[in-house]
Protein backbone atom coordinates (compact mmCIF):
# COMPACT_ATOMS: atom_id res chain seq x y z
CA UNK A 1 0.00 0.00 0.00
CA UNK A 2 2.48 2.39 0.91
CA UNK A 3 4.08 1.44 -2.21
CA UNK A 4 1.27 2.77 -4.57
CA UNK A 5 1.27 5.42 -2.67
CA UNK A 6 4.69 6.60 -2.96
CA UNK A 7 4.41 5.77 -6.88
CA UNK A 8 1.51 8.03 -7.59
CA UNK A 9 2.69 10.45 -5.53
CA UNK A 10 5.77 10.85 -7.46
CA UNK A 11 3.78 10.33 -10.55
CA UNK A 12 1.02 13.23 -9.41
CA UNK A 13 4.42 15.24 -9.19
CA UNK A 14 6.13 14.55 -12.39
CA UNK A 15 2.91 15.88 -14.39
CA UNK A 16 2.53 18.66 -12.58
CA UNK A 17 6.05 19.70 -13.10
CA UNK A 18 5.53 18.81 -16.72
CA UNK A 19 2.55 20.70 -17.13
CA UNK A 20 4.24 23.51 -15.20
CA UNK A 21 6.86 23.33 -17.71
CA UNK A 22 4.79 23.03 -20.98
CA UNK A 23 2.39 26.33 -19.68
CA UNK A 24 5.75 28.36 -19.44
CA UNK A 25 6.96 27.10 -22.59
CA UNK A 26 3.70 28.52 -24.37
CA UNK A 27 3.69 31.52 -22.30
CA UNK A 28 6.35 32.81 -22.81
CA UNK A 29 7.47 31.66 -26.14
CA UNK A 30 10.05 29.67 -27.75
CA UNK A 31 13.33 31.84 -28.49
CA UNK A 32 13.61 33.14 -32.05
CA UNK A 33 15.13 35.37 -34.35
CA UNK A 34 12.84 38.12 -36.00
CA UNK A 35 15.91 37.98 -39.24
CA UNK A 36 15.00 34.12 -39.49
CA UNK A 37 10.95 34.29 -38.62
CA UNK A 38 8.09 32.49 -40.28
CA UNK A 39 5.71 34.77 -42.59
CA UNK A 40 2.24 34.36 -40.49
CA UNK A 41 3.59 33.31 -36.96
CA UNK A 42 3.04 35.75 -34.11
CA UNK A 43 6.24 37.27 -32.65
CA UNK A 44 6.80 39.07 -29.63
CA UNK A 45 9.88 41.16 -29.49
CA UNK A 46 11.97 44.17 -28.24
CA UNK A 47 12.96 46.72 -30.84
CA UNK A 48 15.41 49.59 -30.43
CA UNK A 49 14.29 52.94 -31.59
CA UNK A 50 17.66 54.28 -33.27
CA UNK A 51 16.68 57.55 -32.23
CA UNK A 52 16.49 58.02 -29.10
CA UNK A 53 18.13 54.43 -28.03
CA UNK A 54 14.92 53.42 -26.45
CA UNK A 55 13.22 49.65 -26.40
CA UNK A 56 10.21 49.11 -26.84
CA UNK A 57 7.86 45.84 -26.85
CA UNK A 58 5.73 44.91 -29.42
CA UNK A 59 3.31 41.52 -30.50
CA UNK A 60 2.78 41.71 -33.80
CA UNK A 61 2.49 39.14 -36.83
CA UNK A 62 4.71 39.25 -39.26
CA UNK A 63 3.48 39.55 -42.51
CA UNK A 64 6.67 39.74 -45.01
CA UNK A 65 10.21 39.64 -44.61
CA UNK A 66 12.60 41.47 -47.15
CA UNK A 67 16.59 41.19 -47.41
CA UNK A 68 17.89 44.13 -48.24
CA UNK A 69 21.73 44.51 -50.62
CA UNK A 70 24.66 46.90 -50.21
CA UNK A 71 22.29 48.74 -53.45
CA UNK A 72 19.27 48.97 -51.82
CA UNK A 73 20.49 50.18 -48.23
CA UNK A 74 22.22 52.76 -50.21
CA UNK A 75 19.44 53.59 -52.44
CA UNK A 76 17.48 54.18 -49.16
CA UNK A 77 20.33 55.81 -47.93
CA UNK A 78 20.10 57.86 -51.02
CA UNK A 79 16.25 58.87 -50.69
CA UNK A 80 15.10 58.71 -47.53
CA UNK A 81 14.72 61.56 -45.78
CA UNK A 82 14.91 59.55 -42.63
CA UNK A 83 17.69 60.67 -40.19
CA UNK A 84 19.20 61.91 -43.74
CA UNK A 85 23.01 63.39 -42.89
CA UNK A 86 23.12 61.23 -39.72
CA UNK A 87 26.43 59.37 -39.78
CA UNK A 88 25.98 57.18 -37.16
CA UNK A 89 22.67 55.65 -38.22
CA UNK A 90 22.42 52.24 -40.50
CA UNK A 91 20.17 50.16 -41.81
CA UNK A 92 20.53 46.75 -41.66
CA UNK A 93 20.00 44.10 -44.08
CA UNK A 94 16.80 42.85 -42.96
CA UNK A 95 13.48 44.43 -42.94
CA UNK A 96 10.21 42.65 -41.60
CA UNK A 97 6.99 43.96 -42.07
CA UNK A 98 4.38 43.28 -39.35
CA UNK A 99 0.80 43.36 -38.52
CA UNK A 100 0.06 45.35 -35.45
CA UNK A 101 -3.27 44.21 -33.33
CA UNK A 102 -4.64 47.21 -33.64
CA UNK A 103 -4.50 46.17 -37.50
CA UNK A 104 -2.05 48.88 -38.54
CA UNK A 105 1.31 47.76 -40.14
CA UNK A 106 4.82 48.42 -39.35
CA UNK A 107 7.96 47.88 -40.49
CA UNK A 108 10.94 46.95 -38.16
CA UNK A 109 14.41 46.30 -39.06
CA UNK A 110 15.29 42.49 -37.98
CA UNK A 111 18.91 42.96 -36.53
CA UNK A 112 17.79 45.57 -33.98
CA UNK A 113 15.41 43.47 -32.46
CA UNK A 114 15.62 41.94 -29.27
CA UNK A 115 14.61 39.10 -26.66
CA UNK A 116 12.20 37.93 -29.88
CA UNK A 117 9.78 35.22 -28.13
CA UNK A 118 7.44 33.45 -30.60
CA UNK A 119 4.52 32.09 -28.82
CA UNK A 120 1.40 29.74 -29.50
CA UNK A 121 -0.75 31.81 -27.12
CA UNK A 122 0.40 35.09 -28.63
CA UNK A 123 -0.94 34.05 -32.32
CA UNK A 124 -4.57 33.23 -29.71
CA UNK A 125 -4.30 36.49 -28.45
CA UNK A 126 -3.24 38.49 -31.60
CA UNK A 127 -6.95 36.46 -33.08
CA UNK A 128 -8.93 37.34 -30.47
CA UNK A 129 -7.65 41.23 -30.49
CA UNK A 130 -6.72 41.25 -27.30
CA UNK A 131 -3.03 41.15 -27.85
CA UNK A 132 -2.35 45.08 -27.57
CA UNK A 133 -3.81 44.39 -23.42
CA UNK A 134 -0.39 42.22 -22.95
Amino acid sequence: MNDVLLFVSCFAIACGLIGMFMLYNIYRGVNGNLASSIIGDVYNFRYLQPLTGDYERYLAKVVNIRKLDKAEIGRLNWHSNYRNGDKTFQRSPTLVTCQMSNGDYRQFYAERSDMVKRSAIGGLLFKAGVAHLF
